[in-house]
């Protein structure tokens, strides 16, 4: 079989497999990051309450996926000072993915602003409210051994009906991973590495912000 064959046949595996998932009703709705967090929120109670809670997620699924695009150019750096010994440094690499990782941080911060800023202006889905103090966020933790510490902050805020204060929360920390990206970028523009507590701090917050998210859509996706 040629090349042009064999490109041609996995071209079709794919359009056949992307066919049959949609097709089938499958959702593809990201769910990664504060995701099902607008079902907790109703409209202004004009009738509207389906296109407020379409209009939250939205903002959570854009926020997240800048945040994630942000952490992969972030890994990818940390992936760079972590074998610098290995196979040294390339300052313009490292100058291309930091500025890509303040680029996509920068419009996450945005995203979730405006997140934060209607979510503040929207009422609750009290059905919703009623449900995340009812929720058993110990067991939920023991049965998918998640990291207590992140989940107890977590509840902090859920089980008291504070969504708002949870999406602003994340607002912080991408604030924190947004200011450290800038110290980081004023060392590799002079062809120099921060110190390691600079990128062990970078490499905490990412971590914070992907278990906290993470954990929050895991808990709305558990109530539906």
């Amino acid at each position: 079989m040629t090349g042009s064959k064999k490109t041609l046949d996995s071209k079709i595996m794919i359009l056949s497999l992307i066919i049959i998932i949609f097709s089938s009703g499958v959702s593809l709705y990201p769910r990664i990051s504060f995701n099902g967090s607008g079902g907790g929120y109703d409209g202004p109670g004009d009738g509207d309450s389906a296109f407020e809670n379409a209009s939250i997620e939205s903002m959570v699924v854009e926020g997240a996926g800048y945040y994630l695009q942000a952490n992969a150019c972030i890994q990818s750096f940390l992936n760079h000072v972590e074998l610098q010994d290995v196979r040294g440094v390339d300052y313009s690499e490292l100058q291309r993915l930091i500025a890509n990782a303040v680029e996509n941080i920068t419009h996450a911060r945005l995203a979730y602003e405006k997140l934060v800023e209607t979510a503040e202006k929207t009422p609750y889905n009290t059905v919703v409210i009623e449900q995340l103090k009812a929720f058993d966020y110990d067991s939920f933790m023991i049965e998918n051994r998640l990291n207590e510490t992140i989940l107890k902050k977590v509840e902090g805020y859920l089980s008291n009906g504070n969504i708002t204060g949870a999406l602003r929360h994340g607002l912080s920390v991408i604030g924190s991973i947004q200011w450290l990206l800038f110290i980081v970028t004023n060392y590799v523009e002079f062809d120099q590495m921060p110190g390691l507590e600079i990128t062990w701090k970078l490499n905490e917050l990412c971590a914070e912000f992907s278990l906290f998210g993470g954990y929050t859509a895991r808990i709305f996706h558990s109530l539906q």
